[in-house]
């Protein structure tokens, strides 16, 4: 159980990544006003995203280490 709540963690860590970059990739390339502003929203909240689900690994992860028995 513990197991798979880890793997969604990490799939939600690894698909927020490729939402970054998709943003990242859009705004540099886009050659109209409206990708770019597509490109800069999906890039904050990516970036949001991301720093929201590190914090949440990070945490559970010294959780995990202060209990184990938990």
């Amino acid at each position: 159980m513990q197991h798979n709540s880890i793997r969604a963690r990490v799939v939600v860590f690894w698909t927020l990544v490729i939402a970054l970059l998709s943003a990242i990739s859009t705004t540099i390339f886009s050659e109209t006003l409206l990708n770019d502003s597509f490109g800069f929203s999906l890039m904050v909240f990516a970036a949001v995203g991301l720093l929201l689900n590190i914090a949440h690994i990070l945490l559970h992860t010294l959780f995990e280490i202060c209990n184990p028995s938990h």
